[in-house]
């Protein structure tokens, strides 16, 4: 008979629930450690165990532990758990009620990602998290020009105002405005760099070459794609893509009303904002399909509605491609080849990231080998 156990996750510890139908449960608590993970495994987890844990902080680390020996490990939802809670929330009820309901089978359940899918998508969104530091700073030098004085125009660059104007401005000013364009272009340089190394980890993946016959999908735009639908099978149908991604409208029917508003929004945002930027690119090209559907619905939508709906299609032909195992169909195959040479061309012109080169300022010897550009 086996014998369920749910976890509440916490930053430092684990608080567990373990019971057997028709027996009385345990509570018990651990460290949120490797070893904590080990005093767990070994006083608590057998192949007839059952886990249930959900979806936050390190869970995705353990459950690769866990999966060693359990019978069977679930990674639940955490969005769906906390519309399914009565609204009390401590970690005896939480642990109890993963314990429960997957006893019951009624656990939300999501996608585990392999551990290279989720070292993708960590990177992905450091360069995410490097692009957006670098907005702050820009505006923090704007900031300063403002209490100076001096109010730029909408949409003009701090840069070239700073070489044009910077003689009229105070040296103080000069001062707080500079080191502020310096973070920002240190924070841009560096999600540049991620950008090339995680395109070049992955730059031979047939999948990447398929998705890039799609008009204004490029490498990494393929490469985010490719990060969070993982498994393309795992979808049954267009509308359960584009509600991962958080592209479905918003809706309330009830009775003879059926409201529908914005976007849903809650998937991933930095595959909706990789989309964004694709859909713009798509509609670029005049003699291609999406310009001819952005203005055939622009009219009525509006152009950022219109423009959701392209990177909506974008991503739900994608889907199909990657799923079928297919090259999409293309007016011109020399467009896109000369695309692809372009592509491989742009990375190989960039430099490797200098890890070596950043782990022997603080004494660490990297554990991957040289490249060969390195060497």
């Amino acid at each position: 008979m086996p014998q369920y156990l749910g976890l509440d996750v916490h930053k430092t510890y684990l608080h567990g629930y373990l019971f057997r139908p028709g027996q009385k449960g345990v509570h018990f608590r651990v460290p949120n450690t490797p070893e904590g993970w080990n005093r767990l495994i070994l006083a608590y987890v057998t192949p007839e165990t059952w886990v249930a844990l959900e979806a936050t902080g390190n869970a995705f680390a353990l459950y690769d532990r866990l999966v060693e020996r359990a019978g069977q490990v679930v990674v639940a939802h955490p969005v769906a758990l906390k519309r399914l809670g009565a609204g009390r929330h401590t970690d005896r009820v939480d642990a109890e009620r993963l314990a429960q309901m997957l006893a019951l089978g009624t656990v939300p359940r999501v996608w585990v990602p392999p551990a290279e899918v989720r070292a993708v998508r960590a990177l992905i969104q450091h360069v995410r998290a490097c692009q957006e530091a670098a907005t702050p700073w820009t505006n923090r030098a704007k900031s300063v020009l403002l209490r100076a004085g001096w109010s730029l125009p909408r949409g003009t660059a701090v840069g070239p105002w700073l070489a044009a104007h910077g003689r009229e401005v105070d040296v103080e000013t000069q001062l707080l405005v500079t080191s502020a364009l310096t973070l920002a272009e240190h924070a841009a340089a560096e999600a540049a760099r991620l950008r090339a190394e995680i395109v070049r980890r992955v730059l031979d993946q047939p999948a990447l070459a398929w998705l890039w016959r799609l008009d204004g999908i490029g490498p990494w735009t393929a490469v985010v794609i490719g990060a969070w639908i993982g498994d393309p099978h795992r979808f049954r149908h267009a509308r359960q893509v584009a509600r991962y991604a958080g592209w479905d409208p918003r809706g309330h029917p009830s009775g003879e009303a059926d409201w529908r508003g914005r976007i849903s929004r809650q998937g991933p945002a930095v595959l909706r904002h990789a989309l964004l930027e694709a859909a713009w690119q798509a509609i670029r090209r005049v003699d291609g399909p999406w310009c001819a559907f952005y203005y055939r619905v622009v009219g009525r939508l509006g152009p950022r509605r219109a423009l959701v709906a392209v990177a909506r299609k974008l991503l739900v032909a994608a889907w199909r491609i990657w799923r079928d195992a297919r090259w999409a169909q293309e007016r011109d195959p020399r467009r896109y080849h000369t695309k692809v040479q372009r592509i491989r061309r742009t990375i190989a012109q960039q430099p490797p990231y200098p890890l070596r080169e950043r782990l022997a300022q603080w004494g660490v010897e990297p554990v991957v080998p040289p490249t060969a550009a390195e060497a």
